[in-house]
């Protein structure tokens, strides 16, 4: 829980585009499916 915590609070000192930086590669993640979404990079 503490790692959580200081992510939290890294996360609420970060820029906003770090902050999209970060939730792009949570999404990223968590969907498991690259951001670009081209059968022919497969």
């Amino acid at each position: 829980m503490n790692e959580f915590k200081r992510c939290i609070r890294v996360f609420s000192h970060s820029p906003f585009q770090v902050r999209l930086m970060l939730l792009n590669m949570l999404c990223e993640m968590l969907g498991g499916k690259p951001r670009q979404d081209d059968p022919s990079s497969h």
